[in-house]
């Protein structure tokens, strides 16, 4: 059966995929399996790009020689990774994604929801992460990356004196030193550890805790600026520390020991 959407409207890789390099029939292994094996072999061999958009699903079964049940499960799967992402509407369609962190964010939540884990560990993680992030940076990190580093800065600085709030402007700080490690693990771990931590304070006010992290985050560019490792974890470990303490009091939870 063939999508009513003609060739003219395809995508290059839609157009690729349906006549020049289709899907291979499937043997007997759980199927839906191996359709989401097709299909990660093809994303992870570049065959796939980021955003890309796959064939519609009636295409998709008539490949692969299944049910549209059986890709729609697929699908499913591969959406569950972070591989793929299927958006309604009349744009909409089955992309390819890039959301890694989500099979990490949805176990760290479950882990929390059912009390095995708690917001102390999401912080005892954090430590370990971004002073070593911190150090790597100061290593690795490019004048793009610094620029980039002393905007984010500046912006939560102006906005600061403005009298609004800087939170948002204090996570992306974090965010790109984390990148700047130039390890992509730590990087999925870092980004969403700090995301749920931040999800989880946003009842906190933040007007006296952002003057005191403008102020770290001054320091610890400075020391990034200036090559020196070691210089660059002390101020992110201390950068962590304050905050977490200014925070605790704020929201009257001694159990809250680290938070930004």
């Amino acid at each position: 059966m063939a999508d009513t959407m003609d060739t003219s409207t395809r995508t290059d890789s839609e157009i690729v995929m349906i006549k020049e390099t289709p899907f291979k029939s499937l043997g007997r292994r759980k199927a839906y399996e191996e359709v989401a094996d097709q299909i990660r072999s093809r994303i992870f061999s570049q065959h796939l790009r980021l955003l890309d958009r796959l064939p519609a699903e009636r295409d998709l079964a008539v490949q692969f020689g299944v049910s549209r049940v059986v890709v729609r499960e697929a699908i499913r799967t591969l959406e569950l990774s972070g591989l793929l992402t299927v958006k309604k509407g009349a744009k909409g369609g089955i992309f390819v994604a890039q959301d890694y962190d989500r099979p990490i964010s949805d176990s760290i939540v479950n882990l929390l929801a059912g009390g095995e884990a708690s917001l102390e560990d999401l912080f005892e993680v954090r430590e370990l992460i971004e002073p070593y992030a911190a150090s790597r940076a100061a290593l690795l990190g490019t004048e793009e990356d610094f620029a980039r580093l002393a905007a984010t800065l500046a912006e939560a600085e102006s906005e600061h004196a403005k009298g609004g709030s800087i939170r948002s402007m204090n996570i992306e700080f974090h965010r790109l030193v984390i990148r700047m490690s130039r390890n992509p693990i730590l990087s999925v771990v870092g980004e969403t550890v700090l995301t749920l931590l931040t999800e989880r304070i946003k009842h906190i006010p933040s007007r006296e805790t952002s003057k005191v992290v403008l102020g770290m985050h001054k320091k610890l560019l400075a020391a990034l600026l200036q090559r020196q490792p070691e210089k660059a974890r002390l101020a992110m470990a201390k950068d962590i520390g304050a905050v977490g303490v200014r925070l605790a009091r704020m929201n009257d939870r001694t159990s809250i020991r680290r938070a930004e």
